[in-house]
């Protein structure tokens, strides 16, 4: 499991750098940077390790082997919520980015303007998240209850055997209630309108970037077929993941 942790946090940080600097923006040792959503730090550890000045932040954190440390070394801190601030700054990060937060993104205007608020003038913002529409959706696995949550489409599931790694033991009735709730409450999935629509309130340069950040994930290797692919970009970013950048003036 720790191998497998450790694999996923080395794909992400290729997919980060590797996409940056696709788009002209090299990122160095002197940068400080910014896990939004920062989860149990494992992100800031392996970059910390590497070096870079990274930091973290999260309403609340996971369980993690180094969580306690880097929190009492003020190296991931806890989101104020009331009212909703990040605990940083003004200008301080030149990079922020999160992985597999925006989907639970409740507050997007406040949300984007507290990230314009601690980049640095020319800062930038890349974030990894799954589509509205992907097939399975990644946190209860039930297909396409990122669009159709209602209680008998997430109980027809449950009784069909479907269920993540936390409801184990637990009866199709309690899954699904679980579920519908999980979906109303803690996730949001928009579609690129919507998401474009609250990013222009902060930022005037931005863009999907799923076929440039497809050369340094596992699917790199189907990179250079990709390429040539007539609308893999919009497929990607519709059925799949949607990795989004934006520029602060």
């Amino acid at each position: 499991m720790k191998k497998q942790n450790n694999d996923k946090t080395q794909e992400l940080l290729s997919v980060l750098f590797g996409t940056l600097k696709e788009l002209g923006y090299e990122i160095t040792k002197e940068f400080n940077i910014l896990d939004f959503g920062c989860r149990n730090g494992d992100y800031v550890k392996a970059l910390r390790k590497d070096g870079f000045k990274a930091y973290g932040c999260d309403l609340a954190f996971k369980e993690g082997s180094y969580v306690d440390f880097l929190e009492k070394e003020k190296l991931i801190r806890l989101i104020d919520s009331k009212p909703y601030r990040l605990p940083f700054d003004d200008n301080f990060f030149d990079l922020v980015f999160s992985h597999t937060v925006f989907e639970h993104v409740q507050n997007y205007s406040e949300t984007l303007s507290e990230i314009n608020r601690v980049l640095k003038p020319g800062g930038t913002s890349l974030h990894i998240f799954p589509s509205r529409y992907r097939f399975i959706e990644s946190h209860v696995y039930v297909p396409l209850a990122s669009i159709i949550q209602q209680y008998g489409w997430l109980m027809l599931w449950a009784k069909l055997g479907i269920r993540n790694e936390h409801q184990k033991g637990m009866s199709a009735q309690q899954i699904a209630s679980n579920n519908y709730n999980y979906l109303k409450n803690h996730t949001t999935y928009y579609t690129n309108f919507q998401i474009i629509s609250y990013v222009r309130e902060n930022f005037n340069e931005f863009k999907f970037c799923e076929l440039i950040a497809a050369k340094y994930s596992r699917m790199g290797g189907w990179y250079f077929i990709l390429k040539r692919l007539p609308f893999a970009s919009q497929f990607i970013n519709t059925f799949y993941t949607k990795i989004l950048f934006f520029k602060k003036k």
